[in-house]
């Protein structure tokens, strides 16, 4: 009896260490993810409003027009960034590709990159730069729109900073990867130079579909 007993005892103490595992093989992921902005507590419908992302209309690169209402119901990922970017957009974009990769074929989940630099990147222009990446259109869009509208997006929508400096004309706008739920709530931050940040993203993703749809 004392035989068995110590089995259990072994069996009981491992189990802490066999979820760890099991949680660092992204087999089971957290569904509690934060949500970010300011929030108030609304009186009049007694509950907690949050920080959502606010009607747009923007042209992806096979010249469509993609708006908030286009979004309805679907989880998505925001970046910005321009075609002629010799910095950090590669990287960015090279990384958040991997994250793209793994779920083209989930029709719930879409990616949006908006150009900082809209007076170059053309339609013609983001279609060969999507293209290049393997971006399958209506899937992961390469937007482009009024300059203002683009800016004021990054700035008060997905609470990034961009910047067009006045020297040279060159863009300096920020390398994170936004993750919006389907209530237009942003639930989280990824540095996009950064792989395994592209790596907590996709993880994330995963725990969104589950705590959104019910399904790993």
């Amino acid at each position: 009896m004392k035989k068995y007993g110590f089995f259990i005892a072994i069996g009981i103490l491992a189990i802490p260490t066999l979820w760890l595992l099991i949680l660092k093989q992204g087999e089971i992921v957290s569904t509690s993810l934060p949500i970010y902005g300011e929030r108030y507590y609304d009186t009049k419908i007694g509950d907690t409003v949050f920080h959502t992302i606010s009607d747009f209309s923007f042209i992806d690169q096979e010249g469509d027009t993609l708006t908030k209402a286009d979004m309805e119901g679907k989880i998505f990922t925001a970046n910005f960034f321009f075609t002629n970017c010799p910095d950090i957009c590669p990287s960015m974009m090279h990384n958040l590709q991997f994250v793209y990769n793994k779920y083209k074929d989930s029709p719930d989940i879409k990616f949006l990159s908006m150009t900082v630099d809209p007076k170059n990147d053309s339609v013609h222009v983001l279609a060969k730069y999507g293209h290049d990446l393997g971006a399958m259109p209506k899937r992961w869009y390469m937007l482009t729109g009024e300059k203002g509208n683009l800016y004021a997006a990054a700035e008060f929508d997905y609470l990034l900073a961009t910047v067009e400096t006045p020297i040279e004309k060159a863009f300096i706008h920020s390398d994170m990867v936004v993750l919006v739920d389907t209530k237009f709530r942003i639930r989280g931050f990824y540095k996009g130079t950064d792989f395994n940040q592209m790596r907590v993203l996709s993880d994330d993703i995963k725990a969104l579909v589950v705590e959104t749809y019910g399904r790993k």
